[in-house]
């Protein structure tokens, strides 16, 4: 039986050097270009509120299923996160993605909204893909917050840093 030695993470400097130098860079180019950055968020953030203003109050149901799901990915994307790494998160992505489809979109079978009796009025595919990017995307960050939580303890414990 061969026994595997854990992988070891090169101890360069140039990584650590390079990451902040790149935040430096970018901290200095938001604040170079504050008033477009600011012009930006505040059109960004109009566009989100007219969003969720016009369109979640005429689709109540639909929210309510968009939230589902997110709830559905959240779980999905946790347990990715007890299970592995990467591959766990990309199989989570695919699972999520399919049974979002599944749900407003039934290939050949009924939809997974008609099979749950919940009936609720189809969204467009525009609809669907968008509320799938922003959830799976937001559920993906959590992963990778996640992620990054689990490294930082594991080095502190390499380390013996004491909690203060």
């Amino acid at each position: 039986m061969v026994e595997r030695v854990p992988e070891r993470r090169s101890r360069s400097f140039l990584t650590p050097i390079l990451g902040g130098l790149l935040l430096i860079g970018a901290l200095i180019a938001v604040i170079a270009f504050r008033a477009e950055v600011w012009r930006f968020l505040k059109w960004a953030g109009t566009g989100i509120r007219d969003l969720f203003a016009g369109w979640v109050p005429d689709h109540p149901k639909q929210f309510s299923a968009i939230v589902g799901f997110a709830i559905v990915a959240f779980l999905l994307n946790w347990l990715a996160h007890v299970r592995g790494r990467l591959r766990a998160w990309i199989f989570a992505i695919v699972v999520e993605v399919g049974l979002w489809i599944l749900f407003w979109y039934g290939p050949g079978i009924p939809s997974l909204n008609e099979l749950f009796g919940l009936n609720l009025p189809g969204l467009t595919w525009t609809e669907v893909v968008v509320s799938a990017v922003i959830v799976v995307a937001v559920t993906g960050a959590l992963f990778w917050f996640l992620e990054m939580r689990e490294e930082w303890r594991q080095y502190r414990r390499q380390h013996h840093v004491d909690d203060e």
